[in-house]
């Protein structure tokens, strides 16, 4: 078709051959890989099965900062601040922007599990109000890969009426959808769809190789290993101390029945220094050689090129396991119950054998995970295969269905 002969089309018919657009709520932060993740993920996915589709980003947070590492690897994207904030009107950019889309997506997180973080309105409205404002212009809009741990009231009166609406709502995790029932959200099209951070593939492999280099590791004979001690955002009862013991007996348990070296890495960058004061620093004398402290962040293209070259990756927060998995990694993940539902994606995959509460479980068992999995390492990868088969099953039936629900 010529351009004379698009532009002498009625405006009706131009519109259809207009690509779909798809504004998409994302963008964390920049300190969690968990949370920068998430969204090449999304755009991996929009790649793979909604390719004729552009996508305009509508970053949380720092948006020059995610165009800067966002663009390079995604030259076509569009990236704005979202805009909708308490008592700020929206920009004539932005509202000429989110009038053009074909569909509105909130990405994978826990963004509207209303109580979570407390009961402050403005924590959570924001992204309901993106989907009423969407709602009003009959832009269809869903929800892809998002936890909801709890809703409190009187949060379940506005989201049984705007997520009832919504054209579909995927959760990561079986658990937060029992939640969304419990609410009265009553939406057509609600399932499983696995954290969109299983589609991430960006990994940098110069990094990764200058990594091992760096602390004399080997590809296949080390274990990476993330802790996480800060159940006093939760509850201020100690267990900090309690779970830092833990991950020392785990790595001084682990490093004198195997003597393999141990990788202590980060997810999250205000993690680095409680693992290094509450672990490494306390390790002792024989098993502080074998463990490598990771002192600086690192971001996901490099975590999970390092991850691939790990024999098994062991992990107190939920992202590292996914990037591990996604490379085809066996991951192991211990959890305390205030750090949400997410971790029952676990189930959801078949992976419960790798999935422990660490305050009910103890050492023992996750040790005992650790060490049964280096042992057969081909049962562990065929564990992981079967696992990626149902996420790569339900990122296909997923995105077919938010394919068709744009608007025409």
């Amino acid at each position: 078709m010529t351009r004379r002969t698009f532009l002498s089309l009625p405006a009706s018919l131009a519109a259809q051959t207009r690509a779909p657009h798809i504004c998409l709520i994302s963008a964390w932060n920049l300190y969690n890989i968990g949370d920068v993740a998430i969204t090449p993920g999304f755009l991996r996915l929009v790649q793979r099965h909604f390719p004729e589709a552009r996508v305009t980003l509508l970053a949380a947070s720092y948006p020059a900062e995610i165009a800067g590492y966002l663009k390079p690897k995604f030259p076509d994207l569009e990236v704005l601040p979202f805009e909708f904030n308490p008592g700020v009107p929206l920009s004539a950019g932005f509202e000429k922007t989110f009038a053009s889309a074909s569909l509105l997506v909130l990405n994978s997180g826990m963004t509207l599990s209303y109580g979570y973080y407390g009961l402050q309105w403005e924590n959570y409205i924001t992204r309901i109000l993106a989907f009423i404002k969407a709602r009003s212009l009959k832009i269809p809009y869903g929800i892809y890969g998002h936890s909801f741990d709890r809703i409190d009231p009187h949060a379940d009166v506005l989201y049984a009426d705007v997520l009832s609406s919504a054209a579909f709502v995927y959760t990561r995790d079986s658990a937060s959808l029992e939640v969304l029932k419990g609410a009265g959200v009553q939406c057509p099209e609600m399932g499983f769809a696995p954290d969109s951070t299983f589609a991430f593939d960006l990994r940098d492999e110069t990094r990764a190789a200058e990594f091992l280099r760096r602390h004399d590791l080997e590809p296949g004979r080390f274990i990476a290993f993330i802790p996480r001690l800060d159940v006093n955002r939760f509850r201020n009862d100690g267990r900090e101390n309690d779970h830092a013991a833990q991950t020392r007996e785990l790595i001084i348990r682990f490093v004198r029945q195997t003597q393999l070296p141990v990788a202590l890495v980060p997810e999250v960058q205000r993690q680095i220094e409680p693992a290094r004061t509450m672990v490494w620093d306390l390790l002792p004398n024989d098993v502080r050689p074998l463990v490598r402290f990771q002192p600086d962040f690192w971001m996901p293209d490099e975590a999970q090129a390092v991850y691939a070259k790990a024999a098994l990756l062991v992990s107190a927060e939920m992202h590292s396991p996914i990037l591990a998995l996604s490379a085809g990694t066996p991951a192991i993940h211990f959890f305390f119950t205030q750090a949400g539902l997410k971790q029952y994606m676990y189930r959801d995959l078949g992976l419960q054998p790798w999935l422990f509460d660490q305050d009910q479980s103890g050492v023992e068992p996750i040790l005992d995970a650790m060490i049964a999995t280096l042992k057969d390492p081909k049962a562990a990868r065929a564990k992981v295969t079967a696992a990626m088969e149902i996420v790569r099953r339900r990122q296909l039936e997923t995105m077919s269905f938010v394919r068709r629900s744009v608007k025409a």
